[in-house]
């Protein structure tokens, strides 16, 4: 099998599908934000969230971080990944390292629906400041431009799809395109 790997914008059900799939499947799944988490801790030691590692140390630190840990990742094991929003994006990870990792899956989320699960969260560190919704809706829109590219395949996630509706979704896609 194919590592599979989730995509998209923050909150649009990276992890939880991936989940869902990696248990449906029988193989491990990883979460790149808690892989540069487990990288943090073996250069720096200590715990500290992935928020708090963007907080504390900034967006250039975290990002050059967030593309060890994604290339440290072997793109042959059978396994299903959820990448960080931002790595496809990364300035530090070329997009032929991307698409190396496996077969792409791009969960496609409207802005808004994703913008107030935001919210719900707290708004993170990378949109603090001024008009956060605006700031919201410019990386959603670069970001999606980034996302095209790399996916091997494009699943639009309505507003209101529970997750086990999202993921017989994403199984007989999967099915149709024989990749399980």
């Amino acid at each position: 099998m194919k590592q599979i790997v989730f995509l998209g914008i923050k909150h649009s059900g990276k992890t939880t599908q991936g989940k869902l799939l990696a248990a449906a499947l029988g193989v491990p799944f990883a979460d790149s934000d808690e892989l540069l988490v487990h990288r943090y801790r073996e250069l720096y030691g200590g715990e500290r969230s992935a928020r708090e590692i963007m907080t504390v140390h900034g967006a250039e630190f975290f990002r050059r971080l967030e593309a060890e840990a994604v290339r440290k990742l072997c793109p042959g094991e059978a396994r299903v990944l959820a990448l960080g929003g931002g790595v496809p994006v990364n300035p530090f990870l070329a997009a032929d390292r991307l698409k190396g990792l496996g077969f792409l899956i791009w969960l496609d989320v409207d802005a808004e629906t994703a913008f107030a699960r935001i919210l719900a969260g707290g708004i993170p560190p990378f949109l603090a400041g001024d008009d956060p919704h605006e700031k919201f809706m410019k990386q959603y829109r670069e970001r999606a431009v980034r996302y095209a590219a790399v996916a091997d395949l494009r699943l639009s996630v309505a507003s209101g799809a529970a997750p086990e509706e999202v993921h017989r979704q994403i199984v007989r896609e999967l099915k149709e395109l024989g990749m399980i």
